[in-house]
């Protein structure tokens, strides 16, 4: 059987033909990760510096180990898993299953040319790009509420009235802070664990440095985060809502990370002492598994290895574009009628006081706003305006999804929470229910709303992410918010939404269900 010489060029041209048709595969998924990075506001914004630094580390470590190819049929099925995963999460329309799947992916492909021995080296200068993987928002909700119990734990210590409910925290006849999703600390525990992992693979051999160097991490980025959280509360607080600080947390929030970090570079320095101290992990020379063995077999690795990444290329390929518009439907949704227009007179606005929500690319969108044709009830000064609402994702695919990073309720340089409620959905349904108020006025919104996900109502976010996975079980794809919002200047708001919440929840769910599938549960 043909073999290469030690001295091939292929030795390095193999790994990165096989590196490069795997890109072509996951192309889609590479693309929307690209979309994700380039988004400055978010967690991920440091993506692409992450992949110049791995890219970095993984050529100093290539250039150190020189590894050389050969064919390791095991690791064929680890890699094959791997794809499984990833095409699972294409065919349900889960980004966060392709995204999980990419850096195992990676690994698995070098491993299989490489063998566990030579490409362990290799393990965290490619790893620290799961660091820039848009898989860890499932870590927010509890980062959350983490945050909450620690500022509650601190402001229990002064002289101060407040009440937590949820990820709220009011202060009587002052306002309200909603510990959302970007005061959870994920930015600053991401950019921590980037840290730790760039400065142990420059630094550290033993393994133990490397936990501890990463506890530390985590713990400093936490602190810097709940540090933040509590003196923007505090100061909001004594400021009667009317600091700077309140709108410049960002800022504010990085200078905290950024001292966090001199105690952290300090017990990295100390761990680089005494690694040096004890002669822990003194580096070893990976065998050359090609010693004795004369290179490595060409055509049995093109026949085992090229084409199993070719026939994932194909269907990861096939499997995309065949989805590309899977459910979308290409004619004209005949509007829904979800409030009586004897009652109710239509305006033309698709605001309420300057409120709608924020919803990136839904498929479908209704928005109607009107003006209650009745009376002014007793003690009030004008007529009650409402909004109804729904945002449907026939589908839900990598960058159109209802729980997603840019999809919010309120603009939050705008708008404030004042209060959180349950609001009535009908017989045996709770939903949400939120006052909003905005930052310069007295101005609010008072708003009920719904996610219903394949037929299924949710009252929050996190449950509406969850119900996603369920999709495999669930011949339908489709979900939705439904909102209803209203302003009055001086009526009873909580209880008018509970009056017309349910009739107006009810026809929103018989319009879906006519659209999408009639098989329906709650």
């Amino acid at each position: 059987m043909e073999r290469l010489s030690l001295n091939s060029p292929l030795h390095w041209m193999i790994p990165i033909a096989l590196v490069a048709l795997l890109a072509v595969g996951l192309w889609p998924a590479l693309e929307v990760l690209g979309s994700r990075w380039l988004k400055f506001d978010e967690s991920y914004s440091h993506g692409f510096l992450v992949l110049i630094v791995s890219l970095v580390l993984t050529v100093r470590k290539w250039l150190a180990n020189r590894p050389v190819p050969d064919f390791y049929p095991l690791w064929l099925w680890p890699l094959l898993a791997a794809a499984a995963i990833y095409l699972i999460g294409s065919l349900l329309l889960i980004e966060a299953l392709q995204q999980i799947a990419l850096v195992p992916m990676l690994i698995g492909t070098l491993l299989l040319v490489w063998g566990w021995r030579q490409t362990m080296a290799f393990f965290l200068p490619i790893g620290v790009l799961v660091f820039a993987i848009p898989v860890w928002d499932y870590l927010s909700w509890p980062l959350q509420l983490v945050t909450v119990a620690v500022n509650q734990f601190l402001l229990s210590w002064l002289d101060i009235e407040f009440i937590v409910e949820g990820v709220f925290v009011y202060f009587p006849g002052v306002g309200a802070f909603e510990i959302a999703h970007g005061c959870s600390g994920l930015r600053y525990l991401l950019v921590g664990l980037t840290l730790a992992a760039i400065h142990s693979e420059l630094n550290y051999r033993s393994l133990t440095a490397r936990i501890n160097l990463f506890v530390a991490a985590v713990m400093l980025s936490l602190l810097a985060n709940w540090i933040r959280v509590f003196v923007i509360i505090y100061v909001g607080y004594e400021s009667n809502m009317t600091s700077s600080l309140i709108n410049a947390h960002d800022h504010f929030g990085w200078w905290v990370f950024a001292g966090t970090l001199i105690p952290l570079f300090l017990f990295a320095r100390y761990l680089e002492r005494r690694e040096a101290r004890s002669g822990e992990g003194t580096a070893r020379r990976v065998p050359d598994p090609a010693s004795g063995r004369g290179g490595f077999p060409v055509g049995r690795l093109l026949m085992l290895g090229v084409v199993p990444l070719a026939l994932f290329s194909f269907a990861s390929w096939a499997t995309i574009n065949g989805q590309g518009t899977h459910g979308l439907s290409g004619s004209r949704v005949q509007p829904a009628s979800l409030v009586s227009r004897s009652e109710w007179l239509p305006l033309f606005r698709n605001e309420l006081q300057g409120w709608v929500p924020v919803m990136e690319r839904p498929d479908q969108s209704q928005v109607d706003v009107y003006m209650s044709r009745n009376e002014p009830v007793p003690d009030t000064t004008g007529p009650i305006e409402i909004l109804t609402g729904i945002y449907t994702y026939e589908v839900q695919r990598p960058g159109a999804e209802l729980v997603h990073y840019g999809n919010r309720l309120y603009d939050t340089s705008q708008l404030i929470p004042e209060q959180t409620f349950d609001v009535n959905a009908g017989p045996g349904l709770t939903l949400g229910g939120v006052t909003l108020k905005y930052r310069q006025s007295e101005t609010r919104v008072h708003l009920a709303y719904g996610y219903y996900v394949e037929g299924r109502w949710e009252s929050n976010e996190l449950q509406a992410k969850l119900a996603q996975l369920t999709g495999a079980l669930n011949a339908r794809n489709d979900a939705s918010l439904v909102v209803l919002a209203l302003t009055c200047d001086s009526c009873d708001a909580v209880g008018e939404l509970n009056s017309l919440f349910p009739d107006i929840r009810e026809k929103a769910q018989a319009h879906l269900d006519e659209l999408y599938g009639s098989k329906s549960r709650r």
